[in-house]
């Protein structure tokens, strides 16, 4: 099993430095994440997806180390929400959303995880529902065109795109082959139905966001150091005949590089 890891590392500034260093503890692919922080932090130089030339760093820096993008995590957070019924909201998160489609197409990445909404639903769901949803259909023609895959993240409890029947709901009408879903483990534990999201959500998965939680709030726990039963969700991964990619959104362990915090995750999934 390939395990993906987010394209940051403790204490470095700027993403074409962390690469090599990923690279030296034995990953092999990143989801790269743009104009957000990661786990608390945020360097704004990071990386600038629209600087050509660090762009251009950046894939020289991927070629030279063996890793590759293997996805990019559209931006997200209340003032770029694709649900929103405000135009400017709106339409930030759909120009965030197509760039990271060209950002994809650039790296060769093959996958874009989006959040279906970034605020805490109202009772202009039903709008915000249809608005979600039309933006997932547009942009799933550019998608299916470039050969990228778009996956809707289930969220927590509270936005749009929290149950099984909204995730579906703003599937449907979508081409399947460039529409799926992003399992995210944190967020289906909140809900306190594990088992059946994963159920239900793991035969359209083609990626999985791995962390863990004591079941009252995000917190992005390294595997093993939550309440996520791990090996009956590594049942159910094997009983949904999917092939999605695995990749552990949190941090290694406190001292562990992340060759060690493989073998950690394997064991906590009862390999």
């Amino acid at each position: 099993m390939e395990i993906i890891c987010p394209a940051w590392y403790p204490g470095v500034e700027r993403l074409v430095e962390a690469i090599p260093l990923l690279a030296d503890q034995g990953v092999t692919a990143v989801e790269i994440c743009i104009d957000y922080p990661r786990f608390g932090i945020r360097y704004p130089d990071y990386f600038d997806h629209r600087d050509a030339f660090e762009l251009q760093t950046l894939i020289s820096t991927l070629h030279s180390s063996g890793v590759r993008v293997h996805s990019v995590h559209a931006p997200f957070g209340p003032n770029r929400d694709i649900s929103s019924q405000y135009d400017e909201v709106h339409e930030r998160g759909v120009d965030g959303l197509l760039e990271s489609i060209e950002l994809a197409n650039l790296l060769d990445a093959d996958r874009v995880i989006v959040h279906p909404s970034d605020t805490l639903a109202d009772n202009g769901s039903n709008r915000r529902v249809e608005r979600s949803r039309g933006v997932l259909r547009e942009m799933a023609v550019i998608c299916e065109e470039s050969g990228i895959i778009l996956a809707i993240e289930n969220l927590p409890p509270g936005y749009l795109g929290h149950t099984t029947d909204e995730i579906f709901e703003l599937m449907d009408g979508t081409d399947p082959g460039a529409v799926a879903v992003c399992f995210d483990c944190g967020h289906a534990n909140l809900s306190g139905h594990f088992k059946e999201f994963a159920d239900a959500l793991l035969p359209r998965a083609v990626s999985i966001h791995m962390h863990d939680n004591d079941g009252t709030h995000d917190q992005h726990r390294f595997p093993g150091e939550g309440g996520i039963d791990w090996p009956q969700f590594a049942a159910a991964y094997r009983e949904s005949g999917t092939d999605a990619s695995v990749m552990l959104e949190c941090a290694p362990p406190c001292n562990l590089t992340w060759s060690e915090a493989f073998q950690r995750f394997r064991t906590a999934l009862g390999e």
